[in-house]
């Protein structure tokens, strides 16, 4: 949508004297509040012109702490009766204003929860506008007369549909990523287990029945094996012992022979190599 300056420059450039002013920092609006205050520009323009041919136009924008106002003031009509007033130029882009009077400008200025006040002033009429910055929308009464907007309504389904879709793309992204991480660490968990249950080769081979446990201790590795498959767990013990496990390499991607070490109270006595 073109900018309130351009709508002035043309309505100018038809004959008409305008004059805009501009008070406070310019802030961005959103789009529905941007849109409201041009349409009360040029529907109060296009008025100007049809009920008071040849008069000054006198168009204030004033940026307020948490709102925007805009005023359009008109002097008395100075045009002959009979005289066919100049056009305000349709908008630049985009659908031409309703022309429904200031009953369908009202009803535009609170849908984004604004107010309007319309009245003669002086010799001439004046239109108030105060827009919120933030839109708070507000229902139009029911009335016999149609309404002129339905977009806001189509914008807040639009909007509610692309928050959807944004939800609905985040969990789809977000569960293989929580997939991936949880098969990382539960892998690097695995691996840390497995790499911290070999038992050497050497010190397997230096082990002998007999040893005292606290001896025996001393080569061991931090942990055990713990992950047997059930042909090995269904193997007999020897009589009256409890037996430890252990892996004879670090290699995790290869099935490894695992060693065997049985206790008889505080003594080893026996040890076995079980085939991976």
């Amino acid at each position: 949508m073109e900018p309130v300056e351009e709508l002035v420059a043309r309505t100018r450039e038809s004959g008409v004297t305008v004059h805009l002013r501009r008070e406070g920092a310019a802030r961005a609006l959103p789009p529905l509040v941007d849109r409201s205050a041009y349409r009360v520009v040029q529907e109060s323009l296009t008025n100007a012109i049809k009920h008071a041919p040849g008069s000054t136009v006198r168009v204030s924008i004033a940026r307020q702490a948490d709102r925007t106002e805009v005023r359009v003031t008109n002097s008395a009509a100075s045009t002959a009766p009979g005289t066919t007033p100049p056009a305000v130029p349709p908008p630049a882009a985009g659908r031409a204003a309703g022309h429904r009077g200031l009953t369908g400008l009202r009803e535009r200025v609170r849908l984004p929860g604004g107010t309007l006040h319309a009245a003669p002033h002086e010799d001439g009429f004046e239109v108030l506008a105060t827009l919120p910055d933030q839109v708070h929308p507000k229902h139009p009464r029911n009335s016999g007369e149609p309404q002129e907007w339905t977009a806001p309504e189509s914008a807040l389904r639009l909007s509610a549909a692309r928050r959807s879709t944004r939800r609905r793309f985040a969990a789809a992204f977000a569960a293989p990523v929580g997939l991936g991480l949880l098969t990382l660490v539960s892998g690097a968990y695995l691996a840390q287990q497995l790499t911290t249950c070999v038992l050497r080769p050497t010190d397997f081979a230096a082990l002998r029945p007999g040893q005292d446990r606290v001896e025996v201790a001393r080569l061991l590795p931090a942990r055990q094996f713990r992950y047997l498959p059930d042909a090995l767990r269904a193997l007999p013990l020897p009589p009256g012992t409890d037996c430890a496990y252990y892996r004879s390499n670090g290699n995790l991607l290869d099935q490894v022979d695992l060693y065997r070490l049985c206790y008889a109270g505080s003594h080893l006595v026996a040890k076995d190599v079980l085939p991976g």
